[in-house]
């Protein structure tokens, strides 16, 4: 599904590219990747870089939001999607999501974890979002 929804956000930038900008209001996507990260501490969250939406997304509202991320198997960390109003628990290391939807599309989101109380450090690579807004 992501795959499928990765594929339509590139098939997008390309058309965009080709015929100029979208039409203000229409709807858009745009894609998001950050470097792996180490989570070593249960008690501190440890943040992505900031993924910044594309300027196409200013005064747009979010409507749904795909994530993706690595870890090893039955690794004890919680992870959340952030934007600056609001955080998303995500119940597993790929979903979707329109709980934010609403919220301002012009904003960077973040991957956020932290690790289990107890639990070794573990890395959390190939980090993606896809970001869909109306």
């Amino acid at each position: 599904m992501l795959r499928r929804l990765l594929a339509l956000a590139l098939l997008g930038s390309l058309l965009g590219a080709a015929g100029g900008a979208p039409a203000q209001g229409a709807p858009g996507s745009w894609q998001g990747r950050a470097p792996a990260l180490l989570v070593a501490r249960s008690d501190q969250r440890v943040c992505s870089e900031p993924l910044p939406p594309p300027p196409l997304a200013s005064g747009q509202r979010l409507a749904s939001l795909a994530w993706q991320f690595s870890v090893p198997a039955g690794a004890p960390l919680r992870a959340w999607l952030c934007h600056p109003q609001q955080c998303l628990a995500l119940p597993a290391s790929r979903g979707r999501s329109r709980a934010l939807g609403g919220l301002d599309a012009g904003q960077p989101l973040q991957l956020c974890f932290l690790l289990d109380a107890g639990g070794r450090p573990q890395r959390v690579a190939d980090l993606q979002v896809l970001v869909e807004y109306r």
